[in-house]
């Protein structure tokens, strides 16, 4: 046999050439089997706040973090503007989010004479922007109190009166 001729990699070796990238993903996943997450505190956004009729309406996104199901029974929150509190609510949620997935949710609060003034002097353009710190609990079923926290700025929605993101 003339070694010009002779192939690189024989038969034996093509089988194992193709077996190596199931081997490899197949560790891959043993790897990651045993890190189910479970127990982590949910991200809580603003979508949109409004007002009107002496309500507040706060639209928020919970997103689960979790690799198992979220069951929320109850939200306890805050908004404060300049370390002022311009609502609060403490309620229950009753709302269950997929593994993963996120979940919208809305809560009308009584809007107090201080939320009332601030939301004008924003849509008046009194002021450009609110700072506001946004912070509370969720509880569930399965992982008790799951502490929240965010920091972001209050505008009005352009063309949309009464309408803040």
């Amino acid at each position: 046999m003339n070694i010009k001729n002779m192939p690189l990699i024989g038969p034996s070796m093509t089988g194992l050439m193709r077996l190596l990238p199931l081997l490899a993903a197949t560790m891959l996943l043993a790897a990651c089997a045993d890190k189910l997450i479970k127990g982590v505190s949910p991200v809580v956004r603003m979508n949109e706040l409004s007002h009107e009729n002496k309500t507040i309406t706060l639209q928020l996104s919970l997103r689960n973090r979790n690799g198992v199901e979220l069951n929320v029974q109850q939200i306890d929150l805050s908004l404060s503007v300049e370390d002022e509190v311009m609502f609060s609510y403490n309620g229950p949620a009753d709302t269950n989010i997929v593994a993963n997935g996120t979940e919208t949710w809305t809560v009308e609060i009584a809007e107090t004479e201080s939320s009332l003034a601030q939301l004008n002097a924003l849509q008046n353009g009194e002021v450009k922007s609110l700072p506001y710190s946004f912070t509370g609990k969720v509880t569930s079923a399965d992982d008790g109190e799951l502490d929240f926290e965010y920091e972001g700025h209050l505008y009005p929605v352009p063309g949309r009166p009464g309408k803040f993101r």
